[in-house]
Parts: C-alpha cells; sequence; structure tokens
C-alpha cells in the first residue's frame, strides 16, 4: 500500500477535493483506494466525495473504541463507507472519515479522543495509534493507495501523518508570501524530520493552485535556496522555472498531468485520460 499524504499550510484552496479527485481516478482506472480524513478538527472530505455519513462511523470512533478498551479492534469494514466509481470499474474507493462530523455526538467524542491520546505525547502512544490504523487498513482492506486529507497550518496528528504515515507528501499552494513562505517553511522541515528506521526518505510534491505567477516565484526563487531545492527549479537564469500548476484555464489537464507525475504506473502517459477525464467531472 502506498500512502500519499495531501496538505496545505492554508485552508480553503482545494486540498480535499484534489484528494478526491485523485482517489476518483485512481478507481476508474482499476485500483483500491481509501480516503483517510485526519482534518479531524474541519472534517469535510465527505462533502468531496457525496457520502452520507453513518453515526459511529469514522477514525474518531475507531481511535476511541481501542483506547477505551475494546476486546478486539473493530473490523474496518464498519469503519469505512463506499463511494460509487462506475459499475464498469474493477477498481473501488471507499471513505474512512473522520466521523459523524458536524453533529454534536461528534465533537463529544473528539473532545473524548482528546483526553485520552495526545499525538505529541514523548511515550509514542498517538503515534503508535496511528501506525496500528494504517496497518489495519492495510491488512483488511488491502488498498493499493491511501490517500490521506491533512489539516492545514501546524499540528501533532498533520506532522505525524506528513513525516510517518506519508510515502509522498502533496502540499498545495497558491500564490501570495503567507502561502509561499509558510510551504517553504513546513516542507523543508518536513523533509528534514525523522522518519522510521526501514522507511524511505519521503517525497515532497509542492503544487501551485492556479495561474503561476512568473514574479511571485522569481521573488521566492531568488530568495531562497530551500524554495529551489523543494521544487527542483531549473538553474539561475532560466526563465521558466519547472513547477507542477493547476491551471484555472484548462484545470482538468493539468490535473491529469499531476497524476502522472504522483502515479505513473496508473498514469504511464498525460495524454491518455479518457477514463480518468470521466472521474474528474463526476
Amino acid at each position: 500500500m502506498e500512502t500519499l499524504a495531501f496538505y496545505s499550510y492554508t485552508g480553503g484552496f482545494g486540498r480535499s477535493g484534489l484528494l478526491a479527485s485523485a482517489g476518483r481516478s485512481l478507481a476508474a482506472r482499476g485500483q483500491r483506494v481509501v480516503a483517510l480524513d485526519l482534518d479531524l478538527t474541519a472534517p469535510g472530505l465527505h462533502y468531496e466525495l457525496g457520502c452520507e455519513l453513518l453515526e459511529s462511523v469514522g477514525v474518531v470512533p475507531y481511535l476511541l473504541a481501542t483506547v477505551q478498551g475494546a476486546l478486539s479492534p473493530p473490523p474496518m469494514q464498519e469503519h469505512v463507507i463506499g463511494v460509487p466509481v462506475g459499475q464498469d470499474s474493477e477498481g473501488w474507493l471507499r471513505l474512512m472519515p473522520a466521523g459523524p462530523a458536524p453533529e454534536r455526538a461528534y465533537w463529544v467524542a473528539l473532545k473524548q479522543l482528546g483526553e485520552q491520546i495526545r499525538f505529541d505525547d514523548p511515550s509514542g502512544q498517538g503515534l503508535m495509534s496511528l501506525l496500528d490504523l494504517q496497518a489495519r487498513i492495510e491488512e483488511e482492506l488491502k488498498p493499493d493507495y491511501c490517500l490521506i486529507d491533512v489539516g492545514p497550518g501546524v499540528t501533532e496528528l498533520g506532522g505525524l501523518a506528513t513525516t510517518i504515515l506519508a510515502d509522498t507528501v502533496v502540499s498545495l499552494f497558491v500564490g501570495g508570501k503567507k502561502s509561499l513562505g509558510g510551504t517553504v517553511a513546513v516542507l523543508t522541515g518536513l523533509k528534514a524530520a525523522p522518519r522510521l528506521k526501514e522507511q524511505a526518505p519521503v517525497r515532497v510534491v509542492p503544487v501551485h493552485d492556479g495561474e503561476v505567477s512568473s514574479q511571485e516565484l522569481s521573488f521566492w526563487y531568488s530568495r531562497s535556496k530551500e524554495w529551489q531545492d523543494l521544487l527542483a527549479l531549473e538553474a539561475p537564469g532560466e526563465s521558466q522555472p519547472k513547477l507542477l500548476s493547476l491551471s484555472e484555464l484548462d484545470r482538468a489537464s493539468s490535473m491529469i498531468a499531476l497524476f502522472h507525475s504522483l502515479f505513473p504506473s496508473v498514469f504511464p502517459s498525460a495524454e491518455d485520460s479518457e477514463d480518468a477525464q470521466g472521474a474528474l467531472s463526476a
């Protein structure tokens, strides 16, 4: 199972929508996909996937049951919701939501969970809970991909999801000093963060959402060696730095190009995109 975390330093720029499009497109190509909502304080992935939430289904109810001493962990099948992807596809997409938000019962359960699991606990209790969750998803559901929706900003849970759980971090950003500067700082720290002994270095994929402003990119390129390294820009003096961007003018084609970069074995050619185009418009 390959795990990708979708992150943005600031919210409201389409992170969850990008994850939902990736999940649908992968499933349309015959892949088995779990979408995992770890934005526990503002969950919304179920809206992007068009799912009706069920009581006591999701990450918070699952973790709460495990820490409250359930004799055996709840079956994963009871905490995921199937997402329609088309009858002709052999793939599937299942959502593990944060929980039944925005119902009051969810916030009560989230408060209880916070009292029993601290993701910044030096003993590693929070990390072990997340690693167990990831392992159970892989063992019971056997997906090809796990796509994690990580909340914006800098949080303990987000840090564990991006530095330990993920093989690849897709970081969405927009123009402006706040988004660009925050993205540089977080991703630079992410690449320097320790990993588990058997893990390969995390792959970081910054993605600009919107038309690329050459003036903004030139500003950051000229002042930040870290930004150059993160974006793998061309040598100084080149007029067109290399950057994955979601174009507002042709969003579907630019998204397929992104999927070709993220999932080359599933999207071997950025030109071969008919079924994925259909998934994007679903």
